[in-house]
């Protein structure tokens, strides 16, 4: 025998099923249009205020994963379940994602306003050995003009991605903790830390040419950065004790030597030149 329901029994069930899919409902247009690469979709908001970025990594062999930053009405800066997509690690070559509490999110909201000081952390998994590339695929509503910097933790450079893809070398792992998406280059020098110690370095900057010398361990590399905390002078694969560097241009003017050694420790100093 067929159970026959009345009228308000289906239009209650009606009801809570509308409810339960707008509580969930998905944008089925990409926001990625004017992408040939477009893959993100995201959960849907009204139209807001919003700035967003969307950041590629890729390499010559044809991988592509992408992530997305965005600033919108409605989202903090912690983790928003109606925003905030997790990585669900579903190539098998590599994986892309902001970090925020832990979590690893090709997309990220983050609140209102957008401010300058604002940074993000990225990190990446690699089966691949070899060269990679970040980029930015697009951007809209502030950061469709706003300088956005990638600072390589590694390295110690500070790039523009408004200028050209970044191009780093990786070995296979995961890596939590190298790269920040960031939109002001500089850093403050009277906040920078320093854990000088002159028993294991030495620096002498004299007649324009800085010398090194370290006695604890070899040096892999060597960042100097200016007074308004720019990069000027980046040398990668140093792998040695002693170092000269004569070709420097610039005026008289402190300047901060941030050196990395091959056991994994890094000094900071400040010279005169």
């Amino acid at each position: 025998m067929k159970k026959k329901y009345s009228l308000n029994f289906i239009l209650l069930i009606s009801f809570v099923l509308l409810s339960s899919l707008n509580a969930h409902a998905i944008f089925v247009r990409p926001l990625l249009q004017n992408s040939n690469h477009s893959i993100l979709y995201y959960k849907y908001i009204p139209e807001a205020e919003r700035h967003r970025v969307w950041l590629n990594l890729t390499n010559n062999q044809g991988l592509f994963k992408q992530l997305l930053i965005g600033y919108m009405e409605g989202a903090t800066n912690g983790y928003d379940y109606n925003y905030d997509a997790v990585s669900l690690d579903a190539n098998r070559y590599a994986d892309f994602y902001s970090i925020n509490e832990g979590k690893k999110l090709v997309i990220q909201a983050r609140g209102l306003p957008f401010l300058l000081t604002d940074t993000v952390p990225l990190g990446y998994r690699s089966e691949i050995v070899g060269d990679l590339n970040i980029s930015i695929d697009h951007a809209d509503g502030d950061l469709a003009d706003q300088d956005i910097y990638l600072e390589d933790k590694k390295t110690g450079i500070i790039h523009n991605l408004k200028k050209g893809n970044y191009t780093f070398s990786t070995e296979k792992g995961t890596f939590l903790d190298r790269f920040i998406i960031r939109y002001n280059p500089k850093i403050n020098l009277e906040n920078a830390q320093f854990d000088n110690n002159p028993e294991n370095l030495l620096v002498v900057s004299k007649n324009k040419v800085i010398l090194l010398k370290s006695y604890s361990s070899a040096v892999e590399q060597v960042s100097i950065y200016d007074t308004a905390g720019r990069l000027i002078y980046h040398i990668p694969e140093i792998n040695a004790f002693d170092l000269e560097i004569d070709d420097i241009k610039s005026g008289s003017q402190v300047l901060l030597i941030k050196v990395f050694f091959e056991d994994g420790s890094k000094t900071s100093k400040k010279i005169i030149f």
